[in-house]
């Protein structure tokens, strides 16, 4: 180590300056060698030319310069000795090419080592470079992902916290980690939560996997899951890696969707409701009107002078038609509007068919739409909720109706029910529209998909989800004639029907 300490500065330099350096030693040690009248071995000062060509870690310049050395060394023995070759004079070179092979071996020796220690000292720079990368990306995607690391150790109860840790826990980066620490942050109506995982830790389990609520020190709440497994099982230690993740957004947002969701279904029911006012208004109005001129007539046959009994009678039945329709009608506007749980019924699908045309009169008046029907006898019934029955029909006829709003020729509207052979009821709404493209046809029903500027793409979503919760299937095509046409099928139940 200490040679290479001292051999370091003289690597640094430049390696043509060394090699010329030693080139001109080499050349002095040889001329005094031949011309010196001195009887020594002048020779062996040629390990300083070895010496310092073995500085640049060079080892073929090294091998060269210890051959070239010794090649001068004898070149000089032969030339100091023309006259006789004497015991000392031959003792001298030997000894001087020993000194020179020596050196050579020890710089040789010398280079390698360096060059190992290089080596190592590299590949701890790189292995301290990457764990620091590995380090800091690990810091990051923790961050990102707001996923903590800990790590436990059992009956010791010590701990190990990451970075992400503690601000999860919004605990000084600095602080100890403790059990102590994660009861204190623990939401109180969890704590049996916490507590069971860390007795389940305390006993061994090979996974710990628990979800729970943090009070934080400002008030607020955060959710967050606990996944750790068994790493090491000795006789003395259980270490646990676990990983504490943040998911109080995620949670937030999905009671927010829930919330919305609900929310949403309710204001599409107000908002189907609205537009349907006008339609209800005048089916409301001519039993009402009715209901008055009954009312008046019957007034008019008994203030005759002979009261005509049968006719005030018959106008007083009349009455009472007409005013069980108009109940009928707002039942069938509560049925659509709530948000309870309703009762399911065994419905005659042509009833039901009717009913909700009876609904939409007005607006297929107003959009001079032509009704044809081709409802099977005996009409099939179906197990299902009578309000959410109508909601679809209504849907998907005011679905058509729009689709045909742009038409400028015939405006047909074409129902039909029959019973399949595979135990299901299938019910049709087939338009004159402008049919369904190709970009369409995979995304008609899903939540939010709308062609109309107005439009807020939930009914048709809707109408799947009802169906599909009644164990049905809906789908739309493009027939042949033209237009679209809408299809639902739901399961024949010949069991009990639950009111």
């Amino acid at each position: 180590m200490k040679t290479f300490l001292h051999l370091l500065p003289i690597a640094n330099r430049s390696k043509r300056i060394v090699l010329t350096l030693a080139a001109v030693i080499a050349l002095v040690v040889f001329g005094i060698d031949v011309l010196s009248p001195f009887d020594a071995a002048v020779s062996v000062f040629y390990v300083v030319v070895v010496l310092l060509v073995a500085s640049t870690q060079d080892r073929r310049a090294t091998l060269a310069a210890t051959f070239g050395c010794v090649g001068l060394t004898l070149l000089g023995f032969v030339m100091s000795n023309l006259t006789g070759y004497s015991g000392d004079a031959i003792a001298q070179c030997l000894v001087s090419v020993s000194a020179i092979a020596v050196t050579a071996l020890l710089g040789i020796r010398n280079q390698a080592a360096t060059t190992a220690l290089r080596a190592t000292i590299d590949a701890n720079k790189s292995a301290e470079q990457t764990l620091e990368r590995n380090e800091a990306v690990l810091h990051d995607t923790q961050r990102l992902s707001q996923t903590g690391t800990i790590v436990t150790r059992f009956p010791y109860e010590s701990m190990w916290w990451s970075d992400e840790t503690h601000r999860i826990f919004d605990c000084p980066r600095g602080s100890t980690p403790s059990f102590e620490t994660m009861r204190s942050r623990t939401h109180p109506d969890d704590l049996a939560l916490v507590r069971g995982a860390f007795e389940q830790q305390k006993g061994g389990a090979a996974l710990v996997d628990v979800e729970h609520r943090l009070a934080m020190p400002d008030g607020s709440v955060k959710y967050v899951r606990y996944v750790a497994r068994l790493n090491e099982a000795g006789p003395d230690c259980n270490e646990y890696v676990g990983a504490l993740i943040d998911i109080t957004a995620s949670r937030v947002a999905q009671e927010t969707l829930v919330r919305s969701s609900a929310e949403h279904a309710h204001l599409r029911g107000v908002t189907l409701l609205g537009e349907l006012a006008a339609s209800i208004a005048h089916e409301v109005a001519q039993p009402v009107s009715a209901v008055i001129a009954c009312g008046g007539a019957a007034v008019r046959w008994l203030n005759r002078p002979v009261p005509e009994l049968g006719q005030a009678e018959k106008s007083v039945k009349n009455m009472v038609r007409d005013a069980k329709r108009v109940n009928e009608i707002i039942q069938r506007i509560r049925a659509v509007a709530t948000t309870r749980e309703r009762a399911t019924t065994m419905i005659e699908l042509n009833g039901i068919v009717r009913e909700s045309v009876d609904l939409l009169r007005r607006e297929f008046e107003q959009h001079r739409v032509e009704l044809h029907y081709d409802l099977e006898e005996p009409a099939p019934a179906v197990c299902c909720d009578r309000g959410q029955m109508l909601q679809v029909l209504i849907n998907l006829m005011m679905n058509s109706v729009q689709a045909m709003s742009g038409e400028n020729g015939e405006r047909r509207l074409h129902i039909t029910t029959r019973r399949s052979d595979e135990g299901y009821a299938q019910v049709s709404v087939q338009d004159s529209g402008i049919g369904i493209s190709e970009d369409c046809a995979g995304r008609m029903f899903n939540a939010f998909f709308t062609t109309r500027a107005d439009g807020m793409g939930m009914g048709l979503s809707i109408c799947r989800s009802i169906i599909e919760a009644h164990g049905g299937r809906i789908w739309a095509e493009s027939p042949e004639a033209g237009g679209a046409m809408l299809q639902f099928v739901l399961p024949v139940d010949e069991g009990e029907c639950h009111e």
